[in-house]
């Protein structure tokens, strides 16, 4: 049996309740993939004597970071001019950006944009990802794509493809099969790095058809019961979304959802910027995951969600980046500060909730998808890790470790990231032993496609 023993530094398990051991250690088997033991590090390095061992040397050991919302497909943005005024409201960014973008994607553009984020999601210590993908003009095989990168770089990734109507209907019934058939896939391949869900747009470009048709396919296809959900989905990112669903149909957006029977436990809303007290209910009473993504809510002007009510609520309240970065550490800044202006109050979003949503709630989240144990360091669960070359000038302890996080830490500090066992990156370096992405390659072949997709947008 291989085993990988991670040791010599604190070790914080964010497990419940959470434990820190100051001179920890994991020990994983790395056939299984899975954590075996954690505890002080010459305790284990006496029982576990042929064990491979990486000195973390006093860096900090944490669970792998999980990003619960993102979009890999928006890379190719990055630089890109634009041919219009840039947009002034929601609406008109997603008209003369987003949806001129996803259209000008082809498949060899799909996998790249998703090589590159993978990439960038192991040099941030992002270990797991939930993906939502769109690319009008390639849909059929556009979830393998996406998943060939995943798996080269292997890294744990949930992926969908968002259906929508906006392009006619074939395309939506186009999106729809090509989500049963990764969800098929996903179920027979069983790879623990693979995960899917149905992925759906917003409720003001899905037509009450292709709700219908949704909810039907998942019921008579899904490998999981159809009370449970299945979606993922944006959810009132902006004011337009749910005026839009008053005025068609008399409902909220998550009325709409749970009148076709959509949401559940496997059911992810991202953003719930506009919602009401009784559609928050409505998320509670089914036990819907619900992401809360803080940059991409400033940088649209769109507001920030009722978070604190949120989690008074029992709701699972994740945390993701919408595609603009995999730097979670950041994005766990921006949660902290945003809503203390936001309420021009420095009491609102205090670091433990931060810390929640980020560690905690994303645990369980990556956890539903995938149907095992993600995001702690215990027995049982994966063995995905980071190394933070972070060192305490003060004592650390659970209590305190939000506002390290906060006030001492960045992405740069990550060292060393291990998924399942293996080392996908060491000393700020990718290990090209097991990530079968050269970055020099991915970055040289993006830069050649990117002339076509900007001419195309």
């Amino acid at each position: 049996m291989a085993l990988l023993l991670v040791g010599n530094g604190p070790v914080l398990t964010f497990t419940n309740p959470p434990q820190v051991f100051e001179n920890g250690a994991v020990l994983i088997d790395q056939a299984t993939g899975l954590i075996t033991a954690v505890g002080a590090t010459e305790d284990l390095k006496k029982a576990h004597p042929t064990a491979t061992f990486l000195d973390a040397a006093g860096k900090l050991i944490m669970p792998g970071l999980i990003c619960a919302h993102t979009h890999f497909y928006s890379m190719f943005s990055r630089g890109m001019p634009l041919k219009d005024e840039p947009g002034h409201t929601f609406m008109e960014v997603l008209q003369r950006l987003w949806w001129r973008l996803d259209k000008a994607l082809e498949a060899e553009d799909n996998y790249l944009s998703a090589a590159v984020s993978v990439l960038s999601a192991i040099r941030c210590g992002c270990t797991t990802v939930i993906d939502h993908h769109a690319s009008p003009s390639s849909i059929k095989g556009s979830l393998d794509e996406l998943a060939r990168a995943t798996l080269a770089g292997g890294i744990r990734a949930c992926l969908c493809y968002e259906v929508t109507d906006r392009n006619g209907h074939q395309g939506a019934v186009d999106g729809i099969d090509e989500n049963m058939r990764f969800i098929r896939r996903c179920a027979t391949e069983q790879n623990p790095l693979l995960a899917a869900a149905m992925g759906l747009h917003a409720s003001f470009t899905v037509t009450e058809d292709t709700l219908t048709a949704t909810a039907n396919a998942l019921r008579r296809g899904a490998p999981f019961p159809a009370s449970m959900g299945g979606i993922h989905i944006h959810v009132a990112e902006d004011h337009f979304d749910a005026d839009h669903c008053m005025s068609e149909y008399r409902e909220s957006p998550i009325q709409r959802l749970m009148r076709h029977g959509l949401l559940g436990e496997r059911s992810l809303c991202s953003h719930c910027v506009h919602v009401s007290a009784a559609d928050r209910a409505l998320l509670g009473q089914t036990n819907t995951m619900v992401v809360h993504n803080p940059s991409s809510n400033m940088n649209n002007a769109v507001g920030l969600p009722a978070v604190q009510e949120m989690l008074s609520q029992g709701i699972l309240l994740g945390l993701g980046t919408d595609g603009m970065s995999h730097d979670m550490v950041g994005e766990y800044k921006s949660l902290y500060l945003a809503h203390k202006l936001e309420h021009r109050n420095p009491q609102q979003m205090g670091g433990t909730d931060a810390a929640k949503m980020l560690f905690n709630n994303n645990a369980q989240i990556a956890s539903r998808f995938f149907g095992f144990p993600i995001g702690v360091l215990a027995p049982g669960a994966v063995g995905d890790l980071v190394l933070l070359d972070y060192h305490n000038p003060t004592q650390l302890n659970p209590g305190n470790f939000p506002w390290h996080m906060m006030f001492g830490m960045s992405v740069g500090d990550v060292d060393t990231t291990i998924v399942a066992g293996k080392i996908l990156m060491q000393g700020h370096r990718i290990n090209p032993a097991v990530v079968q992405l050269n970055e020099q390659e991915i970055f040289a072949r993006c830069r050649a496609r990117c002339p076509g997709v900007w001419a195309r947008f």
